[in-house]
């Protein structure tokens, strides 16, 4: 008796799941989302002494796309590719005589995670904006241009050439909600390289006030970002 009553409940067990299920998907909170932005970089290095202080002065204009999937209200992944350059002078420094010079390109592939720090996207409409934390790592192209009026000494080694690296982001930002779909994006991040001669040039252990390797490890630059993004939902 037992047994068929559960054979005759079966189609409605399914169609309870069925249906539970179903709404389970139509109230999923991820989406697509594909964004542009514009930014600007600041390097920070031995050449303006890891300082901001001729932040206007130094900074260079880029511009990126990226591509992220928000799996809730509070997490998303997600790949950037950016353009730009970092730029400084020892003349913005007080370092006349010496002369040295950082004009560098930068090509920039990333992957990245956001964690939004108030539920924001595709159900929470009564939220306008959340600030949230962004942490990335990925592969950096770069294309030094020495200056060629200046004098290196001995002790210094010169790049010239293309080189190849990991970078690394951490950073924070501020996410504003300007329409259902449409998003406007802001953060300030420091990017982190994986080598030493980003400028170009590079010390030598011969140099007398320390190795390459202690006095370049702190290299990087200061990222401001500010873009649009579109998600991909039915509402």
């Amino acid at each position: 008796m037992k047994k068929n009553n559960i054979k005759k409940n079966w189609p409605l067990v399914i169609a309870i799941l069925f249906f539970s299920y179903a709404a389970h998907a139509q109230r999923s909170t991820s989406f697509l989302e594909l964004g542009v932005y514009g930014m600007t970089q600041n390097y920070l290095g031995d050449v303006n002494n890891n300082s901001l202080g001729a932040l206007t002065q130094e900074a260079r204009f880029g511009m990126g796309t990226q591509l992220k999937y928000n799996f809730s209200s509070i997490l998303s992944v997600g790949a950037d590719v950016n353009y730009g350059s970092i730029y400084s002078h020892d003349n913005l420094h007080g370092n006349v005589d010496r002369d040295y010079q950082v004009d560098t390109d930068l090509l920039n592939l990333n992957v990245f995670t956001n964690i939004h720090f108030i539920p924001f996207g595709k159900y929470n409409l009564r939220n306008t904006h959340t600030p949230f934390i962004h942490i990335g790592m990925g592969a950096l192209t770069y294309q030094p241009h020495l200056n060629t009026n200046a004098q290196y000494p001995d002790e210094i080694e010169l790049y010239p050439g293309t080189g190849q690296t990991f970078t690394y982001a951490l950073g924070f930002g501020w996410r504003i909600r300007r329409s259902l779909k449409t998003f406007y994006n802001l953060g300030i991040y420091y990017n982190g390289f994986g080598v030493s001669n980003i400028e170009g040039f590079n010390y030598d252990e011969d140099f007398g006030w320390g190795s390459a390797e202690v006095s370049n490890t702190l290299d990087g630059s200061v990222t401001f970002k500010f873009g649009m993004s579109l998600g991909f939902f039915d509402q």
